[in-house]
């Protein structure tokens, strides 16, 4: 939490650095900041966490599909899905756009924050943006369909899942070189999700439709282990420490959590459709939200348990947990409103009207995100 003086010395050195900045934004506290896009505007809400009230709106040139926020460079990246990006230094400075060899079907942000992958899926191509220049740096072409991309090693190798491939592929940055491949054997050709842990130093690869998920050491480059999953299950979320797996199975109903505490795997009860699942408050908490209940399922994952539902007045979209891991906000759709829940207390503690259906909710480099 800001102190005033920091909040000040801030907001004057951000003012004076960059005479366009809003004078309501403080950018050297950007992870201080939830950021709302808009799926119907080119508007972006900007809600203030120690107030929770929305404190300003930035403005783009497109209706965004998807939006990534640099912490370590206070830039909002935006793609409608085109082969350009919008870019925006949100301490001040003109809207730029960044023309791209490929269209920008996904976005995955650096897991530094100055390296994005602007990836078109179908046509097995990759543009590296550097984001310190915001220009393309290396485009990657000649790759099979894409499943999933991640970056690994930090930031110097990129990991790919894609079809017709029996394991993981790899590129290094730099070159844009392939430079080898895991082999995971049968479920290889069936990976679609790659998943770092917050370490960096492993990553789970996970089999569309559920099955065995394969644990990768990113240092090794190699499968050292494997968890067993059922059918339909994942794809698994690691917690914010990565001390806690969460595992959701849609066909069972049930929430299977996996941590370093538990002799066993504890199996308790979820939910049909999960639209999101997120842990809290020092990973002592996890939310599972559902758009088929239009609930927010609350587990204690000290003592793993079911141990409340929140009802949830609109449709669940992606949320996001603030970078101390005190709150989760979970934009809802119908009506357009952004829900706040402490993770301490577990409660709604605000509801924020919002002007036009949410995209999402970004906080920069918050807990638990994993690029």
């Amino acid at each position: 939490m800001r102190t005033p003086l920091l909040a000040a010395l801030a907001l004057l050195i951000t003012l004076f650095a960059s005479p366009a900045a809003p004078a309501w934004l403080v950018a050297a506290y950007i992870q201080g900041y939830v950021f709302v896009p808009s799926a119907e505007t080119p508007a972006i809400s900007v809600i203030d966490t120690d107030t929770d009230r929305i404190v300003g709106t930035l403005h783009i040139d497109i209706v965004p599909r998807q939006v990534e926020v640099s912490r370590e460079l206070a830039k909002l990246v935006a793609t409608d899905g085109r082969a350009a990006l919008s870019v925006l230094n949100v301490s001040g400075g003109a809207l730029k756009e960044i023309v791209l060899p490929n269209l920008a079907q996904r976005l995955v942000l650096g897991s530094r924050g100055r390296i994005l992958a602007a990836i078109d899926l179908a046509a097995g191509a990759i543009a590296l943006v550097d984001l310190d220049t915001d220009r393309v740096r290396t485009k990657i072409a000649g790759l099979p369909p894409l499943r999933d991309v991640m970056f690994a090693n930090q930031d110097t190798l990129i990991f790919y899942a894609a079809e017709g491939l029996a394991g993981i592929g790899m590129i290094d940055v730099m070159s844009g070189e392939h430079v080898g491949e895991i082999v995971l054997g049968a479920i290889g050709t069936e990976i679609a999700t790659l998943t770092r842990t917050p370490s960096d130093r492993q990553a789970l690869a996970q089999p569309q439709g559920g099955g065995t998920i394969a644990v990768l050491d990113l240092e090794r480059r190699q499968a050292i282990d494997h968890i067993e999953a059922g059918p339909g299950a994942g794809p698994a979320v690691p917690s914010g420490t990565g001390r806690v797996l969460l595992i959701p199975e849609p066909s069972r109903q049930a929430l299977v959590v996996r941590s370093e505490r538990l002799v066993q795997p504890v199996r308790l009860r979820g939910a049909s459709v999960v639209t999101g699942i997120y842990t809290a408050w020092l990973d002592s908490v996890g939310f599972v939200a559902s758009a088929a209940l239009h609930r927010l399922l609350v587990y204690d994952l000290d003592r793993p348990s079911l141990s409340g539902e929140i009802t949830l007045p609109g449709t669940p979209l992606r949320g996001a947990v603030t970078s101390d891991s005190r709150k989760l906000y979970l934009p809802l759709m119908d009506p357009p409103k952004l829900m706040v829940v402490d993770g301490q207390s577990q409660r709604v503690v605000a509801t924020i009207a919002l002007p036009s259906t949410p995209l999402a909710a970004i906080v920069a480099g918050g807990w638990g995100v994993c690029h």
